[in-house]
């Protein structure tokens, strides 16, 4: 009687194709994934990209998709934001405090929706974001798609009120230059 139920279940799965979940472990890719932070100034737009950073990401996976996260974090290295512009680049280290903190970090707690938009999944999780010492929770959404050869893609944007974590936005040429108090955080993000 128990191997016909064990044939029967093991038919089913066969024919409904079921796909087992399997927990698996990444790295984030650094050569793939791009990172910028654009903002305003009173003179015109800027942009400055994050350079170096490190990460990863804990998932469990069924049919070509991300059934959960269990886990997702990200170091960011406060010296690495480069614009090409050294007083920029300056001015922007000094903001971050980079030499007491160097690094910026993101780690996600809570994945509060996950749907699928035309074969691309979205989440949107509750995180921790912590910048120059000071931690918020903020809510993050992010398309995610898993590539041919496996490797898993975020991509998103984020905009984050400097002034929450105690940055007082730039200024430069003896204070005629300001930047303005809202940045948007810009990803791509492969794992690997």
């Amino acid at each position: 009687m128990k191997t016909k139920l064990l044939i029967a279940l093991f038919a089913s799965f066969v024919l409904l194709g079921y796909k087992p979940i399997v927990s698996k472990s990444y790295k984030i890719d650094k050569q793939k994934t791009v990172i910028s932070v654009s903002g305003t100034s009173s003179l015109h737009d800027w942009e400055i990209n994050v350079k170096n950073f490190e990460g990863d990401l804990y998932v469990q996976l069924g049919d070509n998709n991300i059934e959960s996260i269990s886990s997702l974090n990200i170091n960011f290295f406060s010296k690495s934001f480069s614009s090409g512009k050294a007083l920029m680049d300056s001015k922007t280290k000094e903001s971050l405090k980079a030499d007491t903190y160097p690094m910026i970090n993101f780690k996600i707690t809570e994945i509060k929706d996950k749907k699928i938009i035309n074969k691309v999944q979205q989440f949107t999780a509750i995180g921790k974001l912590t910048i120059v010492g000071v931690t918020k929770s903020i809510n993050i959404t992010a398309l995610s798609t898993i590539g041919v050869n496996g490797e898993i893609y975020f991509q998103g944007t984020k905009s984050i009120d400097m002034t929450e974590y105690g940055i007082t936005p730039p200024t430069a040429m003896l204070g005629s230059l300001k930047t303005g108090k809202d940045v948007t955080v810009t990803f791509k993000i492969f794992f690997h």
